[in-house]
């Protein structure tokens, strides 16, 4: 596998976007369980919060939506640039393109071709299992 510089740039942006998301969203206690999944504690999703963990190379938000969690990718499905939520306007901005997504994740303008990716999910105990 050949290193190019977007690859680089977008690890490094990945790591960048979901530190700086956990910290605006709080920082739960996620711990690996295998490739491909995270998990994060029932109680840290409490209050509207939006809990931001790294699956592989994606960061990836976890939120309760009503009475069910949703977890989403955060990367847009125009260039795979992070996507970023806008509390206040209810939308997800990308800032490659200006791509935006509603609060379902749902394209509402610019380039992306398609709604960001929906992960599984499913409770086990006092944790969500995310991936």
């Amino acid at each position: 596998m050949t290193l190019d510089r977007r690859r680089i740039l977008g690890g490094a942006g990945t790591l960048i976007a979901a530190e700086l998301a956990s910290s605006a969203c709080g920082r739960a206690p996620a711990v690996s369980l295998r490739p491909g999944q995270a998990a994060v504690a029932a109680a840290d999703l409490a209050g509207g919060r939006r809990v931001v963990v790294a699956i592989g190379e994606n960061p990836v938000e976890v939120f309760r939506d009503g009475g069910t969690v949703v977890a989403r990718m955060l990367r847009c499905t125009h260039s795979g640039c992070v996507v970023r939520w806008n509390g206040d306007a209810r939308v997800y901005v990308c800032p490659c393109h200006d791509g935006r997504f509603d609060e379902n994740g749902r394209v509402v303008a610019g380039p992306p071709p398609a709604p960001l990716r929906r992960l599984p999910v499913a409770l086990a105990g006092d944790r969500v299992i995310v991936g």
